[in-house]
């Protein structure tokens, strides 16, 4: 039994990461470097939601690792889909105006910030 060394979202980050589809250049400044990677739906509420739904209280490595899978299936489209790719400079600025872990119901606004700030920068 492997005890938690991390945060569990970095357990399932891990594993989902091979299917990341980040761009080549940030949706917002079309700049191709030091770019990120953002989920418009946190990764740690969604997790922490669901493992509190399905009453998975994982104290271990081994734990989280036998149900991140099912986690990742079930949540396909917030993993992979509904996600954007930002240079760091604007990453920190959606999350200053969103927070460090933005509520699950703002993705859509968060979208909608990208899309504002990408017309600002001249690319409609």
């Amino acid at each position: 039994m492997t005890e938690l060394k991390r945060d569990l979202v970095k357990y399932v980050r891990d594993r989902a990461k091979a299917r990341y589809d980040k761009g080549d250049s940030c949706e917002i400044c079309g700049e191709s470097e030091n770019l990120d990677f953002h989920h418009y739906h946190s990764m740690s509420p969604l997790l922490h939601g669901w493992l509190k739904k399905n009453r998975l209280n994982p104290t271990t490595a081994d734990d989280i690792m036998s149900v991140r899978d099912q986690f990742i299936d079930l949540h396909n489209n917030e993993l992979f889909v509904a996600t954007v790719t930002l240079c760091h400079t604007h990453h920190l600025k959606l999350h200053s105006v969103y927070g460090k872990d933005p509520a699950l119901g703002t993705a859509s606004k968060q979208a909608n910030w990208v899309k504002i700030q990408r017309e600002k920068n001249g690319l409609v």
